[in-house]
Parts: C-alpha cells; structure tokens; sequence
C-alpha cells in the first residue's frame, strides 16, 4: 500500500511538474528546506550576496518542515511549481519533492548539505543500520536522487559523499558553506559574542564559558543520564559557566539551574564559548573555526560508532582530547593541554577556504554558473 501511495505522488507532482513547465521560467534561484519556518543562514548569505553583486538573480527561499504532513502537501505543490519555473534548484538536505522528480527536473539541482566539514556516514552508507533508513524508505521515497551537482568542504570526503548521496563523484565540487565565512570574520564574532551576553547577562560576569553541543542520537543512550551527572559534577560552577547548546532534534534536557541552556542560533551559543566539548557534531568544525579549543566527551563510543560508522577515526585522526571521562577533559581545561597548531592543521584537511574571496561568493559563483549551464570548472 505504502509503495502504491508513493507511486501515486510522485505521479502527481510530476503532472503538476509539466504543467508548471508551461509557464515562463524565470531568471531565478529557488532554495528548498524543510528544517524549519525561517531560512537558513546559508540561504540568506546567499541572496544577500546574489542582491548585492548579481541583481539580475531572483533568490527564492521556500522554509517549511514537515510537521504536518495536510499543510506540507500544500507546500509541495509550491515547491513544484518553483521547481519548474526557476534556472536552478538549491536544497541543504534531503527535499521530498526533488527526490519524487528525480531526472524529470530540467533545472539543475545542486545540493550544498548542511553540515560544516564530515566525519560520519549517512544516507546510502547507512541504509539498515539503527542510525540510518531502511533500504526499502530509501528505494520508495527515491532518496536522494535527481542531482546535478554537490558542493562539499573538502575534497578529502569526495568518495565518502558520493556513497553517501549514492551519485558520481564526478559531480561533486568544492566549496564550503557561505557561513564559513562568518565564523572567521573577527567582528561578526565579536557582534555575536555580546549578543549572546546581553540575552544572558549571567555570561558576562568574567568566569570562562564552556559550550556542550552533543550529536542527535535516535535512540538514547543506555549510560546518558550518568555521563550527564559525571559531567556536571567535572565541573567547577565557580569557575567556568556551563552552556547547553542542544541539537534541533534532541530531547536531552538539564534539570539543573547551574547550567544555561541556549538553543538555536539566535543567539548562537557558540560565539560565546572559551572551549567547547562535543562528541561526534560537526560542530567541532564550527568550533575550530573560531579558534575555540574542543573537546570530545565519548561516553557511548563503543555503539554509536556500531550503529552508525564514520569516515575517519575521529578517536585517533581528530586532535584533540577523546575520553569517556568527564573529569579528564576538565582537569584538561584547567590546565590549557589543547594544540591549536595540530588542530589548525585537521581544519585546513577538512574545510578548504578558497584562495581568493569568500565562500559565499565562490558558492555564488557556483550557483550562477551551473544556473548558466556553464561548464564545471
């Protein structure tokens, strides 16, 4: 029955495709995500920079998630219709309506990820594994296909996101995401940095402010609630704040009045953190971006790494600090042991700046070109 319904859609909205290809395609980019209401930074960055240096492009952003499935269907249609009438189609994660179309859209369709930098499987590298979708989701949803192009921070990782995507790595293209950019921008960090402070004024006291961001698990961990209590009670309260920047998706909550939460990104915790512990998050990029010592809290190493598998050794390749011991990482804190040098170098492997100008005009530039039928570079 599930096949029969998906079937039945995708024949629709390939219907609602050819009948929207009928109307005028315009010098347009449409940018598609369903992670939330509002647009992402790295669409905005891109429209800004499209209005500012190419104003003959139209940039569409097109934000709805998909929690009601009545009022997303809606929505699909509007995205159909973008589709069809635009010159290029940009997503940042998995679009149901692109992966429905496939082949049949005429537009080039790029996908730019949302992840700064990677490190773990996804996507066809995962299918039957408890972190990752069954192989018959991903058969009848398409998933994942019906790219032209994938942008990527290093081509370091250019097999592993083929496998991931399931696509040629010959489509695969350099380019980190545009909001690089601003975690190397010395003033947007200072900007943000007193954002946060002034939305939490108990942050700007003096003491030292550690930022935890931990991975999205699906399953909680058998040994999460006592890592929780090992790493609150690691920490010295007279010492240092201790932030809680949780992932979109995650229900870990801290019952503690000792420790700040901030979600999302504004204000984004980050921009305030003297040091950062994480454990599999790209975040570690985001950090190392900054210049913010990080460090990596592995307390359920051993079957995460089973249920979901990385690219690398992040226990041996990343270079920093990796323990199940909250109390080391710490006492590591209290006495500065962390190589920004060794780090700077794991960085430069994994998210590589283009030579001249900034990512969000080389992303730009990109986008144009492929929107131009240009040939790659």
């Amino acid at each position: 029955m599930r096949r029969l319904i998906i079937s039945l859609a995708a024949g629709f909205l390939s219907c609602v495709y050819y009948l929207c290809r009928l109307f005028p395609t315009r010098r347009r980019i449409v940018c598609i995500t369903r992670a939330d209401n509002a647009a992402p930074l790295d669409f905005t960055l891109i429209r800004t920079w499209l209005a500012e240096h190419e104003p003959s492009w139209e940039v569409t952003v097109l934000a709805k998630p998909t929690v009601n499935p009545l009022s997303y269907l809606f929505e699909m249609l509007r995205e159909t219709y973008y589709i069809a009438t635009s010159r290029a189609v940009v997503i940042e994660r998995i679009c149901i309506v692109v992966s429905l179309l496939g082949d049949r859209i005429a537009a080039p369709v790029i996908q730019i990820w949302h992840a700064v930098g990677n490190m773990k499987k996804f996507g066809y590298t995962v299918v039957d594994t408890p972190e990752g979708h069954s192989s018959e989701v991903m058969e009848l949803t398409r998933m994942h296909t019906g790219y032209d192009a994938v942008a990527i921070s290093s081509m370091d990782f250019r097999e592993q996101f083929a496998a991931g995507f399931n696509v040629d790595p010959a489509i695969i293209f350099e380019a980190p995401l545009p909001r690089v950019d601003l975690f190397r921008d010395p003033v947007h960090r200072e900007r943000q940095r007193r954002a946060v402070r002034e939305a939490y004024p108990a942050l700007a006291d003096g003491r030292p402010v550690i930022v935890y961001c931990p991975t999205y698990r699906k399953d909680v961990p058998a040994n999460q609630h006592e890592a929780m209590e090992r790493l609150l009670a690691a920490v010295d309260f007279d010492r240092y704040h201790f932030v809680f920047k949780p992932h979109p998706l995650s229900r870990l909550i801290f019952d503690d009045p000792r420790v700040i939460t901030i979600a999302g990104t504004s204000p984004d915790a980050l921009y305030a953190a003297d040091y950062v512990i994480s454990d599999y998050s790209t975040v570690i990029y985001e950090a190392g971006l900054l210049g913010v010592p990080v460090y990596l809290y592995a307390y359920d190493w051993d079957t995460y790494n089973e249920k979901r598998g990385f690219n690398f050794d992040i226990s041996h390749e990343v270079p920093t600090l990796f323990t199940d011991d909250a109390a080391t990482i710490i006492a590591a804190i209290d006495e500065g042991s962390f190589d920004h040098d060794a780090y700077a170098r794991f960085m430069a492997r994994n998210v590589t700046l283009p030579a001249e100008g900034t990512c969000t005009e080389q992303m730009c530039r990109r986008l144009i070109a492929f929107a131009e039928r240009d040939s790659l570079s």
